[in-house]
């Protein structure tokens, strides 16, 4: 019998578990990009504000080490800088979920009840990988597209989704690894938050220090902060 026998029933088990939860946290998250440019653009409606916005934020530490840098005075730079926690968020519900349908399912008792059915041994994690993923994927397509409907340029639009998605794939492998490397829900939970907070804590180190003192390739160690990279990539709003 293949390990992964069973995967699309579970897949489909999981959709079903989580037919409020999922749509509920991409709703959440796409919201938050897209009314930030919809604000922006209402309340820095000139070049010479966004741009003494931005001068804002490369003066003040405290900013760069919560949300990074801003990489122009544009409508599209500054909103994917403001909802620069949408990265961080998006890796939590990731590996979150990952964890609830694999070692959380187990200790309810549910694995066992799935065990007695023609289930493999990887089809759980590998449907819960689906279901993560593909919920990313989707919550990346719905900003991209909300921010092209703002007038937002195409390819900077398609890039930042990607690169949420991106973020949301990485942490939901680490919870994936997470639930391999333990027997519990809580000890998985536990190494798969201090791998998000190390990721949080290196980009925010290196971007507070800038790339002219030197340590500026700390943010690059960072899931969070090499998919925060895709701010440069911009049109003329962007």
């Amino acid at each position: 019998m293949s390990t992964l026998v069973g995967t699309g029933g579970l897949v489909r088990l999981i959709l079903r578990r989580d037919r409020l939860l999922l749509p509920l946290w991409i709703v959440v998250l796409a919201v938050q990009p897209i009314q930030t440019a919809a604000a922006l653009d209402q309340f820095y409606a000139t070049p010479a504000a966004l741009r003494e916005l931005y001068g804002t934020i490369l003066s003040t530490p405290g900013l760069l080490a919560m949300l990074g840098p801003a990489f122009g005075a544009t409508l599209g730079a500054l909103t994917v800088w403001r909802a620069g926690l949408v990265f961080t968020i998006m890796g939590l519900a990731s590996l979150l979920t990952i964890i609830r349908h694999t070692r959380t399912d187990e200790e309810a008792g549910r694995r066992e009840l799935l065990g007695a059915t023609v289930v493999g041994r990887h089809a759980p994690l590998a449907a819960a990988l689906l279901v993560t993923m593909a919920a990313d994927l989707l919550l990346g397509a719905v900003v991209a597209a909300g921010m092209i409907r703002l007038g937002l340029p195409a390819t900077g639009s398609v890039a930042y989704g990607l690169s949420i998605a991106a973020a949301g794939w990485m942490f939901a492998t680490v919870g994936a690894v997470a639930a391999q490397l333990t027997e519990g829900a809580g000890g998985a939970r536990g190494i798969a938050l201090a791998a998000l907070g190390l990721a949080y804590l290196l980009r925010a180190a290196g971007d507070t220090a800038g790339s002219d003192s030197g340590l500026g390739w700390l943010s690059w160690l960072s899931p969070i902060g090499w998919a925060q990279q895709t701010r440069p990539y911009a049109g003329e709003r962007w």
